[in-house]
């Protein structure tokens, strides 16, 4: 379950959605109001490949084996498949499942400290002023305009709710609910008379 207006906490998802709708492109062509007839296609074609996190592919993760594709159904022998006990597939499926969670925990240090490299850690406390940057689904239709200011402030921190979500007062006008993510709170450094002050930064050899 996501949270509201932040619908990056549902990211899995999100990636699962994208590599369906490629599949899928590829699939219809020029029919594209018959894509649900290629649903169950681009459904085996995704359980079918090997994920790069995983390093598996789904079916063999959840099933233990790979089922075969069309490929497979040609004349040229697969030696590559047997058919042991019952006892050599759990230890088979076992021991994926080991290496599938070292290659998923692998992955996660992988894209954390890609992530890391951008993040910048910021802490309010009640009281603070700061920024607040509005989205598109912040304001109702007809207030929504690519050319106004992005950023409202000063406006009072009321509430930490953790190191991610904080509760402010928002102008009376705005009717949205008052917790943003904190990548959506910049702090307030004075008035924007000063040119190096945070809402109005300049680069260097700028004027």
């Amino acid at each position: 379950m996501s949270t509201a207006y932040h619908p990056q906490t549902d990211g899995q998802t999100e990636v699962t959605n994208r590599a369906l709708g490629n599949i899928l492109r590829c699939l219809v062509g020029d029919h594209i109001k018959g894509w649900d007839s290629k649903l169950c296609q681009a459904e085996f074609a995704h359980n079918h490949a090997m994920n790069r996190s995983l390093g598996f592919s789904p079916f063999r993760v959840v099933y233990g084996q790979v089922p075969r594709c069309p490929l497979d159904l040609t004349t040229i022998p697969d030696k590559s498949r047997f058919h042991g006990g019952a006892l050599e597939f759990v230890d088979d499926l076992l021991q994926v499942h080991s290496q599938a969670k070292a290659n998923l925990e692998a992955s996660s240090v992988k894209y954390k400290a890609v992530a890391d490299v951008k993040r910048r850690e910021l802490l309010f406390e009640p009281g603070d002023l700061v920024w607040v940057v509005l989205t598109k689904d912040r304001l109702p239709l007809r207030e929504y305009n690519k050319l106004k200011s992005r950023k409202i402030g000063p406006v009072e921190v009321l509430e930490r709710i953790n190191a991610n979500a904080y509760r402010v007062q928002l102008p009376d006008h705005l009717k949205t609910s008052n917790v943003f993510n904190v990548k959506y709170l910049s702090p307030f450094r004075g008035d924007n008379d000063d040119p190096d002050s945070w809402p109005n930064p300049l680069s260097p050899g700028e004027t």
